[in-house]
C-alpha cells in the first residue's frame, strides 16, 4: 500500500493569490450571466404579456430603445433614454426595475474591466434549456386553463340540458292536462248533447232526464259533505226513475256509471272501513248494472276489476281490467291497474307493457314510472328499473319508495356511497322509516363504517313496537359492536338475536345468526358455548360452510387436538365448497396432524393455488414436505418464501434443518446464523444446539 506524501501538495503564495483572483473573475462572471438571465427572462414575458396591437407608444419606443442599448453593453445612453422616461413618472415600477438593472449591469461591466480582460463565456444551451422549459410549462398551464374551461363549458351544458327536461315534462305534463281536459270535456258534451237530442223529442223525456240528473246531482253534493246515506237515498231515487221512455239503454248504462263511479272514488277517501265498504259495494251494484246494459263500459269494468282485485280473485280482475284497457285505449289509469294485476300474477313481460303504455299517455304519473321500475327489477333489469326509480322521484320529490328502491339497486351494484344517498333521501322524507334505516346500517357495515351503522341499527331498534324483537337486526349491531371492540355490548345483542331468531321461517336466517353468536363466543374466549352454538348452526342448516371450518379449528386447537372430529368437519365443508381457502387449509392442517404427508401436501398445494400470495401457507406446505422427507422440495419452498418474506425467522430455522438434511452444513449455518442475526434470543437454545452439531461434526 503506497504511503501519503505531504510534498506532493506544496502551496505557492502566487498560486494562492491567482486563485483568490480567479474566484473573483468567476463571481463576476457568474454575476452578469445571472443578470443576462434576468434581462432575457423580462424580454420574454415581456412579449408573451404583449398585446396584438400594431401601434407603439412613446413611451414604450423610448423604453425599447434603452432596453436595446442595455443590452448592447451601452449602459450610460441607455440610462440616458431611462432618466427621461422617469422625468414624467419618477414612481414607475417597470421603469424603476429595468433602472437597477441596468445600474449593476453597469457596475458588474466596470468590475470587469478592471480584471485583464476576462473572456465571459456563457452557457447559451443551459439558457435555452431554461427557456423551452419555460416554454413547456407556460403551455401546459394554458392546457390546464383549456381543460378546465371545457369542463365548465360541459357543466353548464348539463344544466342547461336538464332544466330543458326539466321544462319539456313541464310542457308535456301540461299538454297532457289540456288533452285530458278536453277529452272530458268532449265526453261531457257529447253526453249533453245525447241528452239534449233526446230532450227535444218531447217534454216528457226532457222531464224524466232532469229529474235523473236532479238526483244525482243531489247525491253528488251529499257525498261531498259527508252524508253517506243521503247519496245512497238519492242515487237510489235516479235508479228508480230509470228506465226513461226513449234513449235505452245506453242512457240508463251512461247513470248507472256515473253513479258507480262517484261512489267508488268517494270510497278511497272513506273515513272509516266500514264506510269504505258500504260505499264500494254500491258502486259495484251500480257497474254491475251499467256493464249488464253496456258490456263496453270502460269506468264501470274498472270498478269491477278493481273489487275483484281487492278480493285476490286475479284472474276476474284480469279480465275486467283488460276489456278496460281494450275499450278505452288512452286511459293511463285503466293501464296503471291492468299492470298492477299482471304484476301480482307474476306477468312482468305484460306489466311491463302495461306500466309502458302508461306512461306514455301520462308521463307525470309517478305511480306508473315506479311500478315499471319493479317490473323490470323483475326481469333483471337493474339498470332500467334504476332509471325507472329516478324518474319516479323527479316527477314526484317525496316519492319515498322510488328512493328505497333505488337504494337498493345502488347498493346491490357495490356502490354503498348512492345507496347511503338515497337511503337518507328515504330518511329526510320519513325519518322513522325501519327499513331504510337497517340498511342503510347495512350499506355502512359494507364499507366498513361501523359507528355509522351502529347509530342506524340502533334507530331501528328504538322504533321496535314494545314486546317485538328484531333477530336480524341485532345481529347485523352485535357485529357492528364487535368490529368497534364493544365486547360487552356486542355479545348482550348477540344474545338477543340468538334468543328470538326462532321467531324466522328461514332456516338460513336463523343459523346464520346462531353462527355470528358462535363466532362472538369463540372470540372471546367462551369455547365450550361456542363449539355448542356451532353445531346448533349446523343442524339448522348443515351447509353452512364456516360453521363447519369454525367447528373444525376448535376441534383442532384442544390440547390435544381432535384431529379426527376436525377432519370430519373440514371434509364436509370441502364437499360443499372444494375452492374455499380455508377448508384447504385446514384441511392440510388436520392431515399433518394425523402425519398424513400426502393429503396434507395435496390440500396446501391447493390452498396456495387458491391464494398464490399467502406465506402462511407456503410455511405449512414446505413443513408438510419437510415432514415427508422431501426435502429438496422443502428447500425449494422455503427458499421462495424467503424470497418473498426475507424477515422470516421460522422460515430461516426449518431451512437450516432441511440443508442438515441434505448434508449442506454450510447452507445450514448460513441461514442459522442469519435468523440469529435478525432475533438474537428468539428460539435461542435451538439454534446454538444446531450449530453447536453443525461445529462438532466438522
Amino acid at each position: 500500500m503506497s504511503s501519503f506524501d505531504f510534498n506532493d501538495f506544496k502551496f505557492d503564495k502566487d498560486d494562492s493569490k491567482k486563485k483568490s483572483l480567479n474566484k473573483k473573475k468567476i463571481i463576476g462572471i457568474t454575476t452578469a450571466i445571472a443578470a443576462i438571465l434576468v434581462i432575457v427572462l423580462i424580454i420574454l414575458l415581456a412579449k408573451g404579456c404583449g398585446t396584438s396591437s400594431s401601434s407603439v407608444s412613446d413611451k414604450e419606443k423610448i423604453l425599447n430603445l434603452a432596453k436595446n442599448y442595455m443590452n448592447k453593453g451601452a449602459y450610460d445612453r441607455a440610462l440616458d433614454y431611462l432618466d427621461k422616461l422617469l422625468e414624467n413618472d419618477p414612481y414607475d415600477i417597470e421603469l424603476n426595475t429595468l433602472l437597477d438593472q441596468i445600474l449593476e449591469l453597469k457596475k458588474n461591466a466596470d468590475s470587469d474591466n478592471s480584471n485583464q480582460n476576462l473572456n465571459v463565456s456563457i452557457d447559451t444551451d443551459n439558457l435555452q434549456n431554461s427557456i423551452e422549459d419555460m416554454a413547456r410549462q407556460n403551455q401546459a398551464m394554458q392546457q390546464q386553463m383549456a381543460n378546465f374551461q371545457k369542463q365548465q363549458e360541459k357543466a353548464l351544458e348539463n344544466e342547461r340540458i336538464r332544466k330543458a327536461e326539466q321544462e319539456k315534462m313541464a310542457k308535456e305534463a301540461e299538454i297532457q292536462r289540456q288533452k285530458e281536459e278536453a277529452e272530458r270535456k268532449a265526453i261531457e258534451e257529447a253526453k249533453k248533447q245525447a241528452e239534449a237530442e233526446l230532450a227535444r223529442k218531447n217534454a216528457q223525456l226532457q222531464k224524466e232526464i232532469a229529474s235523473v240528473n236532479d238526483k244525482i246531482a243531489q247525491g253528488r253534493a251529499a257525498l261531498d259533505t259527508g252524508n253517506i246515506n243521503g247519496a245512497i237515498a238519492d242515487f237510489e231515487d235516479a235508479k228508480n226513475l230509470l228506465p226513461i221512455s226513449d234513449g235505452e239503454p245506453a242512457f240508463s248504462a251512461s247513470k248507472y256509471s256515473q253513479m258507480a263511479s262517484l261512489l267508488h272514488e268517494a270510497a278511497q277517501n272513506a273515513a272509516s272501513d266500514e264506510d269504505k265498504k258500504r260505499l264500494e259495494d254500491k258502486a259495484v251494484e251500480y257497474a254491475t248494472q251499467a256493464v249488464a246494459l253496456n258490456p263496453k263500459d270502460a269506468d264501470s269494468l274498472e270498478i269491477l276489476g278493481l273489487n275483484e282485485l281487492e278480493k285476490k280473485n286475479n284472474a276476474k280482475a284480469l279480465d275486467y281490467l283488460t276489456k278496460a284497457a281494450q275499450y278505452d285505449g288512452k286511459n293511463y289509469l285503466y293501464y296503471y291497474n291492468l299492470g298492477r294485476v299482471q304484476f301480482i300474477m307474476g306477468k312482468y313481460s305484460e306489466a311491463k307493457a302495461s306500466f309502458t303504455k302508461s306512461t306514455e299517455l301520462n308521463a307525470t304519473f309517478a305511480p306508473s314510472r315506479y311500478n315499471l321500475g319493479m317490473t323490470k327489477n323483475k326481469l333483471n333489469d337493474s339498470n332500467g328499473a334504476l332509471s325507472d326509480f329516478r324518474k319516479a322521484h323527479d316527477i314526484d320529490p317525496r316519492h319515498e319508495k322510488a328512493y328505497l328502491e333505488e337504494a337498493r339497486i345502488l347498493s346491490r351494484k357495490g356502490d354503498q356511497a348512492g345507496a347511503i344517498a338515497a337511503y337518507k333521501n328515504v330518511l329526510n322524507i320519513n325519518s322513522v322509516n325501519r327499513q331504510a334505516l337497517q340498511e342503510l346500517g347495512s350499506s355502512y357495515s359494507k364499507i366498513e363504517k361501523w359507528a355509522e351503522a351502529e347509530e342506524s341499527f340502533r334507530k331501528s331498534l328504538a322504533l321496535l313496537k314494545a314486546g317485538t324483537e328484531d333477530p336480524l337486526t341485532q345481529y347485523n349491531l352485535s357485529t357492528a359492536l364487535f368490529e368497534q371492540k364493544k365486547i360487552d355490548d356486542a355479545v348482550s345483542y348477540a344474545k338477543k338475536a340468538y334468543d328470538s331468531c326462532g321467531m324466522l321461517k328461514d332456516m338460513k336466517r336463523r343459523s346464520d345468526i346462531i353462527y355470528n353468536y358462535a363466532l362472538i363466543c369463540d372470540k372471546t374466549g367462551r369455547t365450550d358455548e361456542a363449539i355448542t352454538l356451532y353445531a346448533e348452526a349446523l343442524k339448522n342448516n348443515p351447509s353452512h360452510v364456516k360453521a363447519q371450518i369454525n367447528l373444525g379449528v376448535m376441534y383442532m386447537n384442544m390440547d390435544p387436538p381432535d384431529s379426527d372430529n376436525a377432519l370430519a368437519m373440514f371434509l364436509k365443508a370441502y364437499a360443499m365448497d372444494k375452492n374455499n381457502f380455508e377448508v384447504n387449509n385446514n384441511l392440510g392442517s388436520a392431515y399433518l396432524e394425523k402425519k398424513d404427508y400426502t393429503n396434507a401436501i395435496t390440500y396446501f398445494q391447493n390452498a396456495l393455488n387458491i391464494s398464490q400470495n399467502n406465506n402462511d401457507v407456503r410455511f405449512n406446505l414446505a413443513q408438510a414436505f419437510a415432514s415427508d422427507k422431501q426435502y429438496d422440495n422443502a428447500k425449494t419452498t422455503y427458499t421462495e418464501l424467503l424470497r418473498r418474506d426475507s424477515s422470516n425467522c421460522d422460515a430461516y430455522i426449518e431451512l437450516g434443518k432441511v440443508c442438515l438434511q441434505l448434508g449442506d452444513n454450510q447452507s445450514a449455518e448460513k441461514y442459522l446464523v442469519t435468523a440469529q442475526a435478525k432475533r438474537p434470543d428468539y428460539r435461542k437454545a435451538e439454534i446454538d444446539s444446531l450449530l453447536n452439531s453443525i461445529s462438532n461434526g466438522r
